[in-house]
């Protein structure tokens, strides 16, 4: 706490005296240490007021005095021992009389009453006292006291009173917590408080083991948030009863888990809450509900119209024999009671069970359980059986002293028995042998009984897993909660069938109650059934019908039509009917030759026919309204095969003929062209050739006689003269090639590419071993072409590989992939490389990016690889810098697919 002083302003002291008053309210509520809170006021009171003394006063039995129970500023020893009269003449007892505070200016010329020895001894002039509580019930008296003449405000007075207040109140607190700890500490039951706020003010130790046997801390806590199972029984609804309209309750209720006890209760209203009482009533319960049942089960029994029921002494004479059994064996109870039981009516006409039933009483009579069956007969020769138990009746101490026998008659039971077991083996055969699923049985608990089938063959359990086991157990927490309310469904008498997705399979569960011959349900039984194949056909199905609708609906520059086996029109869509075609008001549901014109029908008639008579898809073309059509017509099958409608595709190819008709013209010059451009180049190559060998003939003859007679650039003159020849000869013979590719060259066939390459090394084995190359490949494939012109190809692309190596030996390496449907072959070498500007021209004749005498050659070779390639179907291509070698490339086709 703060000191105030004198100098303090006074809205600055009212206002430290407001706090003071707070800060010690708070600490009433939370501590029940009164002699702390005592001393930590009277410090308060006299540090705020800036007094030396301070005290609390407390009123002692038979009021004559009080004694200092707690102060500041008082010698040592006085605190808890010093005591002051309360006589009318003095302070004490003048401000225990006192409704107001009482203020001294001066206790030397005070004329009301004087100054006990305690003040005066240790002089003081001025103070405040104030009794603690009320003038009628007095705890006691605060006060503070200073040894200076002071005059004290009426603020000053009022913050001691108010202080009072606060200590009155705590005590009263203290006092009633003390009653009540007294009061409860009497009560023998288990009890408890509530406040009005339903926390827990008291608990007492019964309660405590009763309902909190893990030791939590339940004072202050809400009941309804420490016990919430209890919202949901009585204890709620009658603890409320009770609160809100002050009456008091009493009743019985159960507690769940943890506590599974019964608890008979009482409820009283008070002002500050509830009082509880109770007692734990579970053995209690336990014992009248077994004795209950006990009674009920004996006297179901005994009167149970079905059940032969007989009491009888442990010597085995009846005692009472119940009516059903006095009706069934037709004997009088009087006649009975008291013989032997063995020697009544009750074992049918005849002595061969006698004998067993005398043991099986006697064996009861010593404490045993007895079961038999006894086949019998009835005075008229008619064989029964009968099936029961001897059963003995003990007391308290474990004695029997009775025997009571049960049976009944189950000659049908044994029949039913006999019928249900052949039953079982069919169903069982039936259940073994279910194609593509599986069969359970399950009862009330949805647990699987039985399962077979020959799924079991690929699902991830075996039928064994299933038995005593609920789906959620078996199939998992998704497909038990599908399949859970259609099994008791099924339970309730109805048929569900459910789909369900289960290790990547669809299937389709039917669940169907069995009931018994009166048509009771017993149990359920669930078919599965793999639909994974079916519904795969259903999606197939739906996504076909979404294409041909949209195809239907957006089929360019024509119509889709679908007609029955009388070629009448069902379904007609297209973008041009209407237009250039009836439109679907018209055709649908006429037939087709009722439809187009004489001419039209006699093109299509046989078309439509073929596909829904002999299953056939075909096309033709046809005229109609000035345009030409192509038709196309396919059967349309069930999922049997059948074919049950045709399907027709009618396109306008008028523009499609015109623009054929005008490129087969072009065609036709193209061919006369080519075949008149073939004949001059042979018919030149071949004239060439003549006059050429005529000149190489004679430069050799002279480069033969003269041999030596010519001067040095003669020979020189000569030599290039004869090179120029052979080059000349050379690029004869290369055009000549180039000019054969598309005509000369044999059908393509079905070759082993690696048989080519062998070929193509043999060839270059001179080549190769003079430049050191290195060379690798992988399996080639077989493809669709010209032997003799793709070994002109290898050869070409492995023979530039070897010559443009460079300075270092040649590294080739040939790769094949798959690419679209084509084989792509890769011949890569290290060599010189092409510029990429360059990589186009190389592929035109005659183009060179090479001196001759750096490299000889004709500048046709890659021409004639690109001419090999394009009459194969293909593409040819080089990918290269300068420096970084090259990789040819170029595509072929599959063998057997060139027609695709």
């Amino acid at each position: 706490m703060h000191s105030s002083t004198g100098s303090d302003t006074e809205p600055d002291a009212r206002i430290r005296q407001q706090e003071v008053v707070a800060e010690l309210g708070q600490q009433a509520l939370e501590t029940d240490d009164l002699d702390q809170l005592m001393h930590d006021a009277s410090a308060a009171v006299a540090e705020t007021l800036d007094n030396e003394y301070a005290k609390v006063l407390e009123l002692l039995p038979g009021g004559d005095e009080v004694f200092l129970r707690q102060g500041v500023g008082w010698r040592e020893g006085l605190v808890g021992s010093a005591t002051v009269p309360t006589d009318r003449d003095s302070q004490a007892g003048y401000t225990l009389l006192s409704e107001a505070p009482v203020v001294v200016d001066d206790l030397r010329t005070e004329e009301r009453f004087s100054g006990p020895e305690l003040l005066t001894s240790h002089g003081v002039v001025s103070g405040i006292s104030v009794v603690i509580g009320s003038v009628a019930e007095p705890w006691g008296v605060l006060g503070t006291h200073t040894t200076a003449e002071r005059e004290f405000s009426p603020h000053d007075a009022h913050f001691v009173k108010s202080v009072a207040n606060v200590l009155a109140s705590a005590i009263e607190n203290q006092q009633t917590k003390s009653e009540l700890e007294e009061i409860y500490g009497r009560i023998s039951d288990a009890f408890f408080a509530l406040d009005e706020e339903w926390r827990f003010t008291y608990v007492n130790e019964q309660a405590h083991e009763l309902i909190n046997p893990h030791g939590r801390t339940l004072l202050g806590e809400d009941i309804w948030d420490v016990f919430p199972a209890a919202t949901e029984r009585k204890f709620k609804p009658e603890y409320e009863r009770a609160m809100y309209e002050q009456e008091t309750v009493a009743f019985e209720e159960y507690y769940p888990e943890p506590l599974d006890s019964w608890f008979e209760v009482r409820a009283y209203p008070s002002e500050t809450g509830l009082s509880v009482y109770f007692r734990d009533t579970t053995h209690r319960k336990k014992r009248e509900r077994e004795l209950e049942e006990t009674e009920r089960r004996f006297e179901a029994i005994f009167e149970d119209p079905n059940i032969l029921v007989g009491l009888l002494d442990t010597d085995g004479t009846v005692l009472d024999i119940n009516r059903t059994a006095m009706e069934y064996i037709d004997a009088d109870l009087e006649e009975v009671t008291g013989e032997p039981f063995w020697e009544t009516p009750w074992w049918g006409d005849g002595d061969e069970v006698q004998a067993d039933v005398k043991e099986w009483t006697e064996r009861a009579a010593s404490g045993e359980y007895v079961d038999f069956e006894a086949d019998l007969s009835h005075p008229s020769g008619e064989r029964y059986a009968i099936s029961g138990v001897f059963r003995p009746v003990t007391n308290d101490d474990g004695d029997v002293v009775s025997v009571i026998v049960s049976d009944r008659d189950v000659t049908e039971r044994r029949e039913y028995e006999r019928q249900l077991e052949e039953s079982e083996r069919r169903y069982r055969t039936l259940a073994e042998s279910f194609p593509n699923g599986i069969v359970t049985m399950y009862g009330d608990d949805l647990r699987y009984t039985l399962a077979e089938g020959r799924a079991f063959e690929y699902l991830p359990v075996s039928k064994d897993d299933l038995e005593g086991r609920t789906p959620r157990e078996v199939w998992g927490e998704e497909v038990g909660s599908q399949l859970g309310p259609a099994l008791r469904d099924a339970l309730d008498g109805e048929e569900r069938a459910v789909e369900v997705s289960y290790v990547d399979r669809e299937w389709v569960v039917y669940a169907v109650p069995i009931t018994d011959t009166d048509g009771n349900v017993f149990a359920g039984m669930t078919m599965a059934q793999d639909i994974t194949d079916r519904k795969e056909y259903e999606r197939r199905l739906a996504e076909s019908e979404r294409r041909y609708r949209t195809l239907a609906e957006h089929f360019p520059n024509g119509a889709v039509g679908v007609y029955d086996r009388d070629l009448r029109y069902t379904l007609t869509a297209g973008r041009l009917l209407g237009e250039k075609l009836p439109t679907s008001d018209v055709l649908e549901g006429q037939r087709m030759p009722d439809v187009f014109p004489e001419h039209t029908v006699d093109d299509l008639e046989p078309l439509f026919r073929s596909a829904v008579e002999e299953g056939e898809t075909d096309n033709t073309t046809t005229e109609f309204g000035g345009r030409n059509w192509q038709v196309w017509v396919t059967p349309l099958r069930d999922v049997d095969g059948d074919v049950f409608a045709g399907l027709s595709f009618t396109q306008d190819i008028t523009e499609q003929v015109e623009r054929e008709r005008q490129l087969e013209e072009l065609i036709e010059k193209l061919e006369e062209s080519n075949e008149r451009l073939e004949q001059f180049a042979y018919a030149a190559s071949h004239d060439l050739q003549e006059p050429l060998r005529m000149v190489s003939s004679y430069l050799r003859l002279l480069e033969r006689r003269y041999e030596g007679a010519l001067d040095e650039d003669g020979e020189e003159f000569l030599e290039y003269a004869v090179d120029g020849a052979d080059r000349m000869r050379e690029m004869i013979d290369a055009l000549l090639k180039y000019s054969r590719v598309e005509t000369k060259g044999d059908p393509l066939e079905p070759i082993e590419l690696d048989e080519v390459l062998d070929d193509v090394f043999t060839d270059l084995q001179l080549h190769i071993e003079e430049t050191g190359a290195d060379i690798t490949a992988e399996s080639l494939p077989r493809v669709e072409g010209d032997a003799n012109q793709l070994r002109q190809l290898l050869q070409n692309l492995l023979d530039n590989a070897l010559t443009y190596s460079g300075e270092e030996p040649p590294r080739v390496e040939i790769t094949t992939r798959r690419s679209d449907g084509k084989w792509v072959i890769s011949v890569s070498d290290n060599g010189v490389g092409i510029d990429p500007e360059d990589t186009d021209t190389i592929f035109e004749v005659f183009q060179r990016l090479h001196g001759r005498e750096e490299h000889p050659g004709t500048g046709i070779g890659l021409a004639l690889c690109e001419r090999i390639v394009e009459r194969h179907g293909g593409d040819i291509w080089v990918e290269s810098e300068p420096g970084e070698g090259s990789t040819f490339s170029f595509t072929l086709p599959v063998a057997g697919e060139s027609d695709e």
